[in-house]
């Protein structure tokens, strides 16, 4: 980071205990898959254009939460978020972790792509063995991005979004570190933006963010649920106190 636009979108520069956080979410999630396998599945050439499919013991139907990792669209991988697959399961509900290619070998674009054929695999999946009940797609940070574009094309069934401390307007990232692997100019990235997108298209949402995202971050939550709302879509607004960017994926017991 090199001056104010840069620390105004960085998470870690606002969070305690980045890398202790990312280690504890990643060793709860191996032995989460230690104790209850999941299925793999595929999706495309790219190696990380994958998902880990957890689904309860006993006979479905089940409601399926499927959740979109961050990083900024150039770090980590599904398993990234494996470790939120205990909470549902204890509710009944399926679980897939999704991932897609990362930035720069991927653009924005195939992401949503890759993470709207996760969905699908997912559901495609879970008929097999039993019918789906209601679907939630989650996104945390730039998965929250994903999430709305996958959301938005609509070629699968998503009856709900949940999206974690995300951003919806890519326009200020431009200059910013984080264009350095995007390559994005300010048409394109006005594009991509879930706040100016098709948001009647879009189901009804949670917004979450914590207390200390950057301040950039909360904003952006409240004029997304804001302008859901004005276009007469159902949004909520939670703000959950004393977590940062990461460990707010500790603590969603509170809405969901």
């Amino acid at each position: 980071m090199t001056g104010a636009p840069d620390r105004e979108y960085s998470p870690s520069y606002y969070a305690r205990d980045v890398e202790d956080t990312l280690a504890r979410q990643a060793a709860a999630g191996r032995r989460l898959v230690e104790r209850h396998a999941p299925c793999r599945l595929v999706y495309g050439d790219d190696p990380l254009a994958c998902l880990h499919l957890f689904v309860p013991p006993g006979p479905g139907p089940w409601p399926l939460m499927a959740f979109i990792h961050g990083g900024y669209w150039q770090e980590l991988d599904h398993t990234a978020t494996d470790f939120l697959a205990e909470r549902y399961l204890a509710q009944g509900m399926a679980f897939a972790s999704l991932g897609y290619g990362l930035a720069p070998a991927t653009s924005l674009e195939t992401m949503s792509e890759q993470c709207a054929r996760g969905l699908a695999a997912a559901l495609d999946r879970l008929a097999e063995r039993s019918s789906v009940g209601a679907v939630t797609l989650g996104g945390h940070s730039a998965g929250a991005q994903l999430a709305c574009r996958v959301a938005a094309e609509g070629s699968t069934r998503i009856d709900e979004l949940l999206l974690v401390s995300g951003v919806y307007d890519l326009a200020p990232l431009v200059d910013t570190y984080v264009n350095a692997p995007l390559g994005l100019d300010r048409d394109r990235a006005r594009a991509l933006s879930p706040l100016h997108g098709e948001l009647a298209s879009l189901p009804s949402i949670r917004v979450v963010i914590a207390e200390h995202d950057p301040p950039t971050f909360r904003r952006q939550g409240r004029d997304f649920v804001t302008a859901v709302r004005d276009i007469g879509g159902q949004a909520e607004f939670v703000d959950r106190p004393g977590c940062d960017h990461f460990d707010v994926l500790e603590h969603l017991d509170a809405v969901t």
